[in-house]
């Protein structure tokens, strides 16, 4: 999407009046994707299993040596959809209610009930649809590996925020078992940034997609916040190589000043 100025004033009306808004999952989405991801996941697994150890009995070299690539690929792919699963089941605090909710006073998340807007220093809102749409047309098995990726909940929006302060920010995580929700990277000059990754059209209708979106980047750039719009992951790496300070000739960007309250009244 793109934030237009029309958009633009109406999410500044809506939160001058202190309004909150949020954004809940699909529930019935969230379940089949993440179903599916677990059966997939295993079945593959068992699958490629099975055919190693038929392969093992047979005793032939032949056989033996392609069923061992086999169970390698095999094995690689069913992690990554068991992982997968993960990765949605973690932001939701493995229960699909609430996404995310946006308001003057933070982010608020299933894992941690309030991300103060002073402890976010970068937005992305990614949007990926393009290029996943002309992968899902190509012909030959990047085409079919782009539609099996998209059928297991391959998202191609998403909105990735950089939070300061990483272990603080997981000791306030309610249920410590997604604690991982919140992953960490580098800072050479203090306590590890976290990354919050949220996958959006995966489980949101288009209309809730755009509208989260929206709130998020008009919030965050009112306050001087670093929110930009994004095609994909190379601007959000750099960024972050930069903050995390390991960049050799990268200038770590400045802290956003600090703006409480509600900054749409002035």
């Amino acid at each position: 999407m793109t934030l237009d100025d029309a958009t633009r004033e109406s999410w500044r009306s809506f939160f001058a009046q202190d309004g909150r808004f949020e954004v809940r999952y699909d529930a019935e989405r969230f379940r089949r994707i993440a179903a599916k991801n677990l059966r997939d996941g295993v079945l593959l697994l068992v699958v490629v299993t099975a055919f190693l150890v038929a392969a093992v009995a047979r005793g032939r070299t032949g056989p033996i040596v392609l069923a061992a690539l086999l169970f390698v690929v095999g094995a690689i792919l069913g992690v990554v959809l068991l992982r997968r699963r993960l990765a949605l089941l973690r932001p939701a605090g493995g229960q699909p209610g609430l996404l995310l909710g946006v308001s003057n006073a933070g982010l608020h998340t299933p894992l941690v009930p309030l991300v103060d807007w002073s402890e976010v220093r970068a937005v992305f809102a990614v949007d990926e649809s393009a290029r996943t749409a002309r992968l899902r047309t190509r012909p030959g098995l990047a085409g079919v590996a782009a539609r099996w990726a998209t059928g297991n909940g391959g998202a191609a929006r998403h909105l990735w925020f950089l939070l300061e302060d990483a272990p603080a920010l997981r000791s306030r995580v309610v249920d410590r078992r997604w604690v991982r929700g919140f992953d960490t990277f580098p800072n050479v000059d203090g306590p590890a940034f976290a990354q919050y990754v949220l996958d959006l059209d995966t489980v949101l209708s288009p209309q809730d997609t755009d509208r989260i979106t929206a709130a998020v980047l008009v919030q965050a750039q009112a306050r001087g916040i670093h929110a930009v719009e994004s095609v994909g992951a190379s601007d959000f790496a750099e960024y972050a190589i930069r903050l995390s300070g390991v960049a050799v000739d990268g200038v770590v960007p400045d802290r956003p000043t600090s703006t409480t309250g509600n900054p749409f009244t002035s």
